[in-house]
């Protein structure tokens, strides 16, 4: 499993579209952040906040997750190789568990990049000096870790 595994980092990691996948979730991220704006009397960079803004790019990365997670298995098939695999000492459940946990770190990756957007974004909006927009409170990690 563990080769499997690292198999599928190294392809993924080697792949244009996986930091094509990181770098638009950092930008959606950090535009949005960036922007983000306080109506009531809450500060902007409050939990609420943060989820408000991290809640609509995470729908929009479920494509993202789709064309990661799913394309390893379809790619045995496509090509003909996954009974090949079999052929070698590999159970068929290694092999599967290390294709997803392969692909599932990825997508975590893909995830922070997301949260590293936000807290860039947030950072920046708070230098922007706009008053029309709201106060800003102290950087709280955890305020930006449980919503990933």
């Amino acid at each position: 499993m563990k080769e499997i595994f690292l198999f599928e980092l190294q392809y993924r990691l080697r792949r244009p579209a996986t930091w094509i996948y990181a770098g638009l979730g950092l930008a959606m991220a950090l535009l949005i952040t960036v922007f983000q704006k306080s109506v009531t009397a809450q500060f902007v960079n409050s939990p609420n906040n943060i989820i408000d803004a991290l809640g609509p790019i995470s729908v929009i990365s479920i494509f993202f997750y789709a064309a990661i997670m799913g394309v390893p298995i379809f790619r045995d098939q496509d090509h003909k190789t996954a009974q090949t695999y079999f052929t070698f000492p590999i159970t068929q459940k290694s092999y599967v568990l290390g294709r997803f946990f392969g692909s599932f770190t990825i997508v975590t990756l893909l995830n922070l990049f997301i949260v590293i957007g936000a807290i860039i974004g947030f950072t920046t909006g708070m230098y922007l000096d706009r008053p029309d927009y709201g106060d800003y409170d102290a950087f709280n990690l955890s305020s930006y870790l449980l919503p990933f």
